[in-house]
């Protein structure tokens, strides 16, 4: 029987808003990635989002360890257990843009469903899968299968930043359902073909091994420990302005970004970030009775129209089935502007990851 390739059997609703076509965006993710993805328009009337999804990138110069042959394994695992269309045309398109055959995808796509990879593969892989679908629950259990096959502290925080930052891109993609069409057919395309080894010098020449980088500063605000647990790594650099730009984004209050990443803190039993941001909510001035108010019922007489809307969005995003989710992102367009609507999403999705990141990096052996 053959393993099915690609997730075109995955339901996926229309786009919930429309592109908005940004020179200096698109010209930014040009520079970095050598081309513009599709998605890039979708998120630019949030211009963090849209940067986030391009500097969050591991390939970027990001790691100083772990192989890129090792992160699209696990990127492409990761990505089908999120059953992200967009995400998972994504990188099946570019390995094939950086001349894998159609054939040896189909391959890889069977291995990734058995044990013949090298030890070290297999570890990953499922590490991959676990976070996905268990979140923090099983934070010791798959760090210590990654120690027994040799992986050592840096490595697995390269590893897991890989999968927190799928999980963002899978999320930021799926919720506002981006169009996969383009990417999923892009191997049949005879003008795509023709054009295939310049893509592939391109994109090729844009990968790059990171440099060990001094942190400037620890931030104030909450995920800030997770910013310090990567001191040295250009991945602290990028996490942080990533939040930088996220706090300072206008489209959402600070207390309604708040309340729903604590929402999805508390959800995925993420107990160091729950305590953080729950203590940031009472700096805003938010009492303690409210807030186990709205933890229990996502509801309170203290929430605004806006507030009320997004936690119950925010609670549904940490474990979904991409339709449904699509569907009640698309209804939020009922009442919320389309840039609030994007950064709601982006909020979410940086929350998945990052409290699925926390707990492995803020936590001792």
């Amino acid at each position: 029987m053959s393993v099915p390739t690609g997730l075109t059997h995955v339901p996926w609703e229309s786009c919930a808003v429309e592109p908005v076509h940004d020179a200096e965006l698109e010209s930014y993710a040009r520079r970095k990635q050598g081309i513009c993805l599709p998605a890039i328009p979708y998120f630019a009337p949030v211009p963090w989002l849209a940067r986030a999804v391009i500097d969050l990138r591991p390939e970027y110069g990001l790691l100083l360890q772990v192989e890129q042959q090792l992160v699209e394994l696990v990127t492409l695992i990761v990505s089908q257990e999120n059953s992200c269309r967009y995400c998972y045309a994504g990188v099946r398109a570019l390995l094939w843009a950086q001349g894998v055959s159609k054939e040896h995808l189909e391959r890889i796509e069977q291995q990734l469903s058995r044990a013949n990879l090298p030890a070290k593969t297999v570890a990953a892989i499922a590490f991959g899968r676990s976070q996905s679908r268990s979140g923090p629950a099983a934070v010791r259990v798959a760090c210590d299968a990654l120690r027994t096959e040799g992986f050592d502290e840096g490595e697995i925080k390269e590893i897991a930043y890989v999968v927190a930052e799928t999980d963002f891109s899978n999320r930021a993609h799926t919720f506002l359902a981006i169009p996969a069409r383009f990417l999923e057919e892009m191997p049949n395309r005879w003008y795509q073909r023709l054009s295939r080894p310049l893509v592939r010098r391109v994109l090729l020449g844009r990968q790059y091994r990171g440099r060990a980088t001094p942190l400037d500063g620890v931030p104030s605000y909450p995920y800030a420990g997770i910013v310090e647990a990567y001191a040295g790594s250009p991945i602290a650099q990028a996490l942080r302005h990533t939040l930088d730009q996220m706090w300072a984004s206008p489209h959402l209050t600070q207390r309604c970004k708040l309340l729903m990443l604590a929402v999805i803190a508390h959800g995925l039993e993420s107990e160091v970030c729950a305590i953080e941001l729950d203590h940031a909510l009472e700096r805003e001035g938010l009492d303690r009775i409210v807030l186990i108010e709205v933890l229990a019922h996502l509801d309170s007489a203290e929430l605004d129209d806006c507030e009320r809307l997004l936690v119950s969005f925010a609670r549904e995003t940490i474990w979904y089935q991409p339709a449904a989710v699509q569907r009640s992102a698309r209804a939020l367009r009922r009442t919320l502007s389309g840039p609030q609507l994007v950064e709601a999403v982006g909020v979410a999705a940086l929350a998945n990851g990052l409290c699925r990141l926390a707990t492995i990096v803020m936590s001792k052996p």
